[in-house]
């Protein structure tokens, strides 16, 4: 439905503004008299011609719409300065010598008469200028003409005269979202904005949102996608720009639906802090931003660019210059954090951490007292009422509410009748229990945001001792990076460049397309949660049999992990791989043990990998990591390789052989 609504409303805007169409070669008309120093601009008298020549109206009201007592008079030179401004061009979303909108009407000196790459700020200035007066006009660019009012005293635009427009006193937020390994496009995470009534916030927390922060307005930047696109196509046209997009507006519950309760991401609010002008401002450049379109380019023109650039109006953050053809959303509050550090007066307010609904729901049921766990584990597993039967008035009434919160977790995954029916028997049963609010007072521990760990690119140098290693990975999620999730891993787009002391020569040795891994925690109390733990890994790399490079693999595993603890996360997996190399099929163990401790961490792997024909072939490695800065890590690798001899038919015996290697390694992230 959301994609639905977004054409209609950008392609009824079109429609709705044929009439200023007409216009377009009046408004075009340069003020700017060379023979004179100021310029008049009469707005009601221009807006009078007009309206004669295209016969809106008859010449008794332009007579009376046309009378100004005193023409504003503008020196042209400072018009000139405006419209180089920064914010005005911000508004305009004019980049780097272009305009980005490509949706027809959203300049008033159309860009299907003139071509968007002569696309002027300054005649769209002066165009902007003469429909002081009107009101349709005024009612559609609501922050031009507050930004006008706040450089030039003497228009005195009323823009609050419109009645559909937002409440411009509404406090601004930033909401990060976290990623979503499940699907590869959100891998990356997601921004939004959320605007809210500017009242005094309460401590809360209980990591529950309150029915007026629900029911406020969000905005979400995203392409317009058709329905039924299948994932392939999707991938190629949102790489190279084939779907345009644009800001859509909803309330925040729904948003809070998809993240929080059916993809189970947590989110981080960022709540900035602005002054009454620049707040007024960007809430109604987000008014006017929902009637643009843009070209959508997936690595780099997404959600965090585009939300980057609406920062950048109000501040001189450079979120939207970044090296490089690729953007994180993670970046936007990773510039957001630092810029606050250096600003004498902070951009971010605060920072609320909003949690899951899965992570509310297990959070708060280690927290109730074991026999009223096991009831609600029971309940789960026999999807009967009868155990609640065990339990006194007051521990029954905590346990249905859990069940009820429990139950309505378990519909947003899979609306079943069943599921449905079990909640419609608790709440009839907890109607007839007297009234608490245990589960409420019941905490959430707060959890560090992303945007605290280093930036998402990374750049590796590892020398060891029979050669070194330069690599370049575009998105990394590292597990044991500081304030990073130790059950997650992820990696996208790697290339690495070996060159070896011995030869005398540099090779191409790896290349990771995507490496994602997660972790389920086989302890989990809750009853019916996620125990399966997966990864996936494609790229090509140096054959660990054969020794031929640029050998193209994909794997997949399969297995169990468990959680010790917050910080020490043990797994195994079993693995299937498939390669260009003889038999094309190689069957393995990995075991994992990792650990962390604010700046340090350490992880251990085992992996023992089979091919039919050759020998078994172990490796163990130990990995040491000392965070230096935010952006930088050292760590010291030492890798011990078994070959187990075997025999085969077709060359003998192969000798056992084991070897030894460390090398050291530094990170640096950008």
């Amino acid at each position: 439905m959301q994609k639905i609504f977004l054409w209609v409303a950008c392609f009824g805007m079109s429609t709705a503004y044929a009439t200023e169409s007409n216009l377009t070669e009046l408004n075009a008309i340069d003020l700017a008299v060379a023979d004179t120093k100021e310029i008049q601009v009469s707005v009601d008298n221009r807006r009078g011609a007009a309206m004669l020549i295209t016969g809106e109206v008859d010449t008794a009201q332009t007579s009376a719409q046309s009378i100004q007592e005193n023409p504003i008079e503008i020196d042209p030179q400072k018009l000139k300065i405006l419209s180089e401004h920064k914010q005005w061009q911000h508004l305009l979303f004019y980049k780097n010598g272009k305009a980005e909108v490509i949706s027809p009407n959203f300049y008033i000196t159309d860009p299907n008469v003139q071509s968007i790459a002569t696309f002027s700020p300054y005649k769209e200035l002066l165009a902007t200028l003469k429909h002081a007066n009107d009101n349709n006009i005024v009612c559609r660019y609501p922050a031009r003409y507050l930004w006008l009012n706040q450089h030039l005293p003497e228009l005195k635009v009323d823009v609050q005269s419109c009645s559909d427009l937002p409440d411009p006193n509404q406090e601004i937020s930033l909401i990060l979202v976290s990623n979503y390994l499940k699907n590869p496009a959100s891998s990356f995470g997601h921004v939004l904005v959320k605007t809210s009534n500017a009242i005094e916030r309460e401590d809360d927390d209980t990591g529950q949102l309150s029915s007026e922060d629900l029911l406020n307005s969000s905005y979400n930047f995203g392409a317009r996608i058709p329905a039924n696109e299948n994932g392939a196509m999707y991938a190629i046209k949102g790489l190279f720009g084939f779907y345009d997009s644009g800001f859509s507006e909803a309330e925040f519950f729904k948003h809070d639906a998809v993240y929080s309760k059916n993809e189970q991401r947590d989110m981080w609010e960022y709540v900035l802090n602005l002054d009454t002008f620049e707040t007024q401002l960007l809430n109604y450049h987000l008014y006017e931003a929902k009637s643009a379109r843009f070209d959508y380019y997936f690595i780099k023109q997404n959600c965090g660019y585009r939300t980057g650039e609406i920062l950048e109006l109000v501040s001189d953050i450079k979120t939207t210059e970044r090296l490089g053809p690729w953007y994180a959303p993670d970046y936007v509050f990773d510039q957001l954090l630092e810029y606050s550090d250096d600003a004498a007066e902070p951009l971010i307010a605060s920072v609320r951490y909003l949690p899951s609904e899965q992570t509310q729901l297990r959070s708060k049921f280690v927290q109730l007292p074991k026999p009223i766990q096991n009831v609600i584990n029971s309940v789960i597993r026999t999807e009967t009422i009868t155990p609640l039967s065990r339990l006194n008035p007051d521990d029954r009434a905590l346990a249905i509410d859990f069940l009820i919160l429990h139950r309505t977790y378990k519909i947003s995954q899979d609306n079943t009748p069943q599921h449905q029916a079990l909640k419609k028997e608790l709440l009839s049963q907890r109607f007839t229990l007297p009234a608490s609010n245990g589960l409420g007072t019941l905490t959430v521990p707060e959890k560090a945001s992303p945007a605290l760990s280093n930036k998402t690119t990374q750049t590796k140098v590892i020398v060891s001792e029979g050669g070194a290693q330069l690599g370049v990975s575009l998105f990394v999620k590292d597990p044991l990076n500081s304030h990073t999730d130790i059950n997650k891993r992820f990696e996208a787009v790697q290339v690495s460049l070996g060159y070896d002391f011995d030869e005398g020569k540099s090779s191409l040795t790896d290349f990771v397309f995507l490496d994602m891994q997660q972790i389920e925690d086989l302890a989990q109390p809750l009853a019916g949660e996620p125990k399966l733990s997966w990864q996936l890994k494609t790229g090509a790399r140096t054959d660990l049999f054969t020794g031929n490079h640029h050998s193209p693999y994909g794997q997949v595993g399969v297995g169990a992990g468990v959680m010790l603890g917050t910080q020490v996360l043990g797994y195994g997996m079993v693995n299937a791989t498939v390669h260009d190399q003889d038999r094309h099929l190689d069957v393995g163990v990995e075991l994992g043990l990792r650990a962390k401790r604010q700046a340090q961490a350490a992880e251990l792997t085992y992996t023992i990998n089979k091919r039919e024909g050759r020998s078994l072939l172990s490796q163990t490695e130990l990995t040491l990591r000392q965070q230096l800065s935010k952006n930088n890590d050292a760590r010291i690798m030492i890798t011990h390789t078994d070959t187990h001899s075997s025999t085969d038919s077709n060359n003998g015996v192969v000798v056992d052989s084991d070897s030894v290697s460390a090398g050291v390694a530094w990170h640096h992230y950008w």
